[in-house]
This record gives C-alpha cells, sequence and structure tokens, in this order.
C-alpha cells in the first residue's frame, strides 16, 4: 500500500519506459546517457553505478558510469577520495539505500570522512541518496542520485532512487564483462566457511580452535588452504573474496 501511495500509475509507467531504454543501450556510453535523463525526469541532477574498488586502477571490468562534475570526477580519482568514502561505508549497512543526511546515524565518521563530505558539496553534491548492490560471486556496486538543494529525499523520492538504482545496475552489469570474482580452485569447504566467518568476527587461532573444538595449528591449516584456493596474500583479502561469494555475511565485517 506504501508504494501505490508513494508512486501512481503514471510514474510507474515512467519507470518502465526507462527500463525499455536501459535494456535497449548497447553500450555504457548510451546507458549513461539513459540514466542521466531519467533521474533528471524524477527530479534529480546527478548519478554515479560504480563498482566497489580501487577506482584509480582503471581495471577491466569496471563499472563506473556517472555524470558527476569531472572537476568531483578527477578529484576523487586523483587523491583516491574513495578509500575515505563515508557514503558507501554507510550505505552497505542498510539493505535498500541511505539518504547521505543519516551517515552519522549510521557510522562514526572520521575526519577524512568528513573532509570527503566537504569536498562533494564544494562540487555542488549537497544531498544525496545512495543504494548498495551485492551479489555472491560479484564486485559489489552502489548507485547514488544527487542534487544541490540541502533539503532531505521524501519517501517517495527514495523509493523512486531504489527502483532507478535497481534498473541502471541489471543493465550496466549485462554490459559490462569480467564482473564476477571467481574462487581460484574448488569451493570452500565447511569448516574453512567456519573460520573465515570467525577471522571476519574478530577471533584469533586460539579463540577460534576453543569455539570449533579443534587445535590451533588445524584451524591454521584450514585457513591457509583457503589462501591459496583464492590465490590472496593476505587474511583480509581473503575474508572480502569469500564475502564476495557468499560465503561471509557482510554483518560479520561491520
Amino acid at each position: 500500500m506504501l508504494m501505490v501511495q508513494a508512486i501512481d500509475t503514471a510514474q510507474l509507467r515512467d519507470f518502465e519506459e526507462v527500463h525499455k531504454a536501459c535494456e535497449a543501450a548497447e553500450s555504457s556510453a548510451q546507458l549513461s546517457e539513459v540514466i542521466a535523463g531519467a533521474i533528471q525526469q524524477f527530479g534529480f541532477r546527478w548519478f554515479a553505478l560504480v563498482d566497489d574498488g580501487d577506482l584509480y586502477k582503471h581495471r577491466s571490468g569496471c563499472m563506473m558510469l556517472t555524470n558527476y562534475p569531472s572537476s568531483w570526477v578527477d578529484e576523487v580519482i586523483s587523491a583516491r577520495l574513495y578509500r575515505d568514502d563515508p557514503v558507501h561505508a554507510a550505505s552497505i549497512r542498510s539493505p535498500t539505500g541511505l539518504c547521505w543526511d543519516r551517515i552519522p546515524d549510521v557510522i562514526a565518521p572520521t575526519r577524512a570522512q568528513l573532509s570527503v563530505l566537504e569536498r562533494g558539496r564544494a562540487h555542488g553534491l549537497t544531498t544525496g541518496y545512495t543504494v548498495p548492490f551485492r551479489i555472491p560471486g560479484e564486485r559489489g556496486a552502489f548507485f547514488s542520485i544527487a542534487r544541490p538543494k540541502d533539503r532531505s529525499f521524501t519517501y517517495s523520492e527514495a523509493i523512486s532512487a531504489q527502483l532507478l538504482g535497481g534498473i541502471a545496475f541489471e543493465a550496466g552489469r549485462a554490459l559490462v564483462k569480467g564482473r564476477a570474482v571467481k574462487a581460484h580452485g574448488a569451493p570452500l569447504t565447511p569448516r574453512q566457511i567456519d573460520c573465515l566467518r570467525l577471522i571476519a568476527a574478530g577471533k584469533t587461532e586460539w579463540e577460534m580452535g576453543k569455539i570449533l573444538g579443534l587445535s590451533p595449528s588445524t584451524i591454521h591449516e584450514y585457513v591457509e588452504a583457503a589462501r591459496r584456493r583464492y590465490g590472496v596474500k593476505t587474511r583480509s583479502q581473503l575474508v572480502l573474496a569469500a564475502a564476495r561469494d557468499g560465503y561471509v555475511s557482510l554483518n560479520y565485517l561491520t
């Protein structure tokens, strides 16, 4: 009932047209144009659809579509501001999306994170809403919309952002090849998964052994075998890779 009250039939037809236009896009550039036109139709000015990770490396298969001011995009990448992005850090704790003015309610922003917000406002990105996407076996992604007005998003606007984000993400991941993040070798065993979940929860090998009824050396063997299967160097990288593949819930990491 709430959705019906927030979005009328005419608006739903508009979303249907946006969906069709996004599906018809044959390139990232075409999709970006469609999204840019759609968000303006719904009262927003800027958008960004980006993969989670190091934008500085310009990896193959990376999804990065945006009409943000080019000066802001250049600053974010050159200064690697995405490493201290409070928007992404807070939005992954919300199952549907998050208005930027609620960030302090979700996380305790660091000085560096607050600085990123201030620098974004200097480029006109005053108010925004971000929707996170997490699919096992793929990189995480975020869809953000922003505007220069210093005004919180209404319920109807938040729903619109979520719908637009879902449409854009579906079309974007269909266009960009190589987004899947595959495990090297065989799938993880149940015991390896148990160990990774406990590592994510901050447990030591001794504590893990007590919980699982195993010796620390056996725990170590399970973890190292999982690390080799993923081909990563550190346990932090191992846990993140396992989270992408759905073995470790994000709840363990927050």
